[in-house]
């Protein structure tokens, strides 16, 4: 596979995951509680785990995290996005390429929601000096496990077509 392809196909899910979580940005959550999202920019995230290398992934994850921040919630909320975006790819990294036959698909994205919302709650704790915000903590977790195992969903299914369609090469 020549660079430039690769380089192709990385920016294509790089957009991808914008155009998603930016799209999500405008979907109403039914859910009164603040912090909740579909988090639906993950499916690129796992696409990418299945198909990339580790500093494919982390770059996606970055870029998207900036671009989304400055589009939709300003560059406040940057280190929300960009601390919990690398904790959720790290952990789903690791057990989608050390432990796959344990953790389904669902489980790594569930696990991977869980880190997202916890790295944001630190982040928050950080930035208040209020360690009280970790009691909000069990609330976006029950949240995390709904909405990782939709995202989980949607991403095995892509990632099955993918593979069957011959989308990636194999030399990636």
């Amino acid at each position: 596979m020549n660079k430039s392809k690769r380089y192709a196909i990385i920016i294509i899910l790089v957009c991808n995951a914008i155009v998603i979580s930016f799209l999500e940005s405008f979907i109403p959550i039914p859910i009164p509680v603040p912090g909740v999202k579909l988090g639906l920019g993950n499916i690129i995230t796992l696409i990418a785990i299945a198909f990339l290398g580790f500093k494919d992934v982390l770059f996606i994850v970055v870029i998207r995290s900036f671009v989304v921040a400055f589009l939709t919630r300003g560059v406040l909320m940057l280190p929300f996005s960009l601390v919990g975006g690398l904790l959720s790819a790290l952990i789903m990294w690791f057990l989608y390429k050390k432990m796959f036959r344990i953790f389904s698909l669902k489980g790594i994205s569930m696990a991977g929601a869980i880190f997202h919302n916890t790295g944001q709650i630190l982040v928050a704790a950080a930035l208040l000096r209020e360690m009280i915000i970790i009691y909000y903590l069990p609330v976006l977790l029950v949240s995390a496990l709904i909405t990782g195992f939709i995202t989980g969903s949607i991403a095995e299914i892509a990632i099955k077509e993918a593979k069957e369609k011959g989308i990636f090469p194999d030399e990636f």
